[in-house]
């Protein structure tokens, strides 16, 4: 064991560190977690900013690309929006540590935060600042917030330019600030306090994260290529490929015929204009139309970029009948919902919750949420509804407040209901007895003996001894099986005298 690994083994066992330690509410300093492990990505040596800038070189070309690919396919758009708009439908909301007992007080600091969520900056609210966070994290990885302080807390908040921000850190991946570079020119550097830095998880780690843009690049890039061959085949009326053998044609003759060709049979216009030759001249089709190729190669591709975003095909209204494996609507939505949506939002709060919160107004006690949207339909909603105040999880006070009704006397008590009964949940205990005495306590107990307790649910045994197993329906001594038992002189004596005496 080494001399560093000694002094913090012991000291972590002395009686003061451990009293200190479970006292102490406050954060760690950034000196006393210094890490000793190096961040991927960074340069060996960085002495400037100038170099760690000019490291990203090849980043900006990339993220060029993602932002290209978000303007021409309409899939990495239409996922991207669609996950945006959804993080962010239900708004942003401060919400007490109370446990739902209304007991959190509205201190002037928590006053301050949701005067900063009404007034985010001049031209943009928080809504639409939180739905372009959500978009540059899904396209390029990365998302930076800019926090505006005055008198020591935010008043303000911008966004800024995923592909023109660069983070300056050391070799260990320790950020000292941010600097952002429009073109070279117009230059902007801010403290690591100023700038809320959002990223995506990366495979090998990193200043920056990965998105989900960049992972589908090359489903994105044959998507374009192949809406370019769709393109060019209607524009000149998908044309089959030919062969043509002009015999004898001198070139002159051929070129006309080249661009007779291209005026009489290319284009919309020419579709099922036959191709005329003179002079012996053949034509062969090499192959037949491929439009339907390049609709299914369309499907596929669309399908592997939309599963890159982990969107289901029901959300973009791609609705196709017999997919196995797609679920239903309601299913589709859960899924997206918990794969997709919850993850960016858990992302996107935990930083605001830290940065706003935590360290520009001191608040402990509240915390940032997305308000939940109800989407479901609006009969299963009534349906479940109905179902609890059925089973007594719902009292019809209850019930009634959620749909905006006033209470009504007695509507406290939650009851049972079944098709043949009504009850209150506080007599149900006498209710489960009655129901036994009924069905097992009556058909059981014998005239003239002691009542029977409802709670024994075992049915009395007949004569003085057990019963015989072999006693009962189809069972080899059932009674009721075979030839009736032989009837001794006893008996038939008096049965005989009985009868005597009733005719008298």
């Amino acid at each position: 064991m080494g001399a560093l690994s000694w002094i913090r083994e012991t000291f972590r066992r002395t009686p003061a560190a451990e009293a200190a330690a479970g006292t102490s509410i406050a954060p760690p300093t950034p000196a006393q977690v210094r890490r000793t492990g190096f961040e991927y990505g960074l340069p060996l040596n960085i002495q400037n900013t100038s170099s760690l800038t000019s490291a990203t070189s090849e980043r900006q070309q990339v993220l060029a690309q993602l932002h290209q690919a978000y303007m021409s396919c309409n899939w990495v758009s239409a996922s991207v929006d669609l996950i945006a708009r959804t993080v962010t439908a239900g708004g942003l909301q401060a919400v007490a540590d109370d446990d739902g007992t209304g007991t959190a007080l509205v201190t002037p600091e928590v006053a301050r935060l949701q005067r900063l969520m009404r007034f985010t900056n001049p031209r943009e609210d928080m809504v639409q600042l939180l739905r372009c966070v959500a978009t540059d994290l899904l396209l390029f990885g990365d998302a930076y917030i800019e926090i505006v302080y005055l008198l020591g807390e935010p008043v303000a908040l911008y966004t800024l330019d995923a592909t023109t921000m660069t983070v300056i850190a050391d070799q260990h991946g320790e950020v000292s600030g941010y600097i952002q570079d429009v073109d070279g020119v117009r230059t902007a550097q801010f403290d690591a306090d100023q700038v809320i830095h959002i990223s995506l998880d990366a495979p090998r780690g990193g200043l920056y994260g990965v998105s989900p843009a960049q992972k589908c690049l090359l489903p994105v890039t044959a998507w374009l290529f192949t809406m370019a061959t769709i393109k060019e085949c209607f524009r000149r009326g998908d044309p089959p490929r030919l062969h043509v053998d002009l015999a004898h044609f001198q070139d002159n003759d051929v070129q006309r015929w080249r661009e007779q060709y291209r005026v009489f049979n290319l284009g919309p216009k020419a579709v099922g204009e036959p191709v005329l030759t003179t002079g012996g001249g053949g034509v062969q089709v090499l192959d037949q139309r491929k439009v339907t190729d390049y609709l299914d190669a369309d499907r596929q591709l669309r399908d592997q970029i939309i599963a890159a975003f982990g969107v289901p095909p029901a959300k973009l209204g791609i609705i196709e009948t017999g997919n196995l494996g797609g679920g239903t609507g309601e299913a589709q939505d859960k899924t997206f919902r918990v794969n997709t949506i919850i993850p960016i939002a858990n992302l996107i709060l935990e930083k605001l919750n830290f940065h706003l919160l935590l360290q520009g107004f001191g608040i402990t006690d509240w915390h940032l949420e997305f308000q939940e949207i109800d989407y479901r339909d609006s009969k299963v909603v009534e349906e479940i509804r109905e179902m609890r105040l059925r089973a007594g999880a719902y009292s019809l006070n209850r019930w009634r407040a959620e749909i905006g009704e006033p209470p009504v006397e007695g509507g406290d008590t939650p009851i049972f209901m079944e098709r043949t009964f009504i009850a209150d949940w506080a007599n149900m205990e006498d209710l489960a007895k009655s129901f036994i005495v009924k069905n097992l306590g009556a058909s059981a107990q014998q005239p003239g003996s002691a009542p029977q307790d409802p709670n024994d649910l075992a049915p009395p045994a007949s004569g003085d001894g057990p019963s015989d197993p072999e006693d009962g329906p189809g069972l080899s001594k059932d009674a009721a099986q075979g030839e009736p038992p032989e009837e001794m002189w006893d008996d038939l004596y008096r049965r005989i005298l009985n009868e005597t005496l009733a005719g008298v």
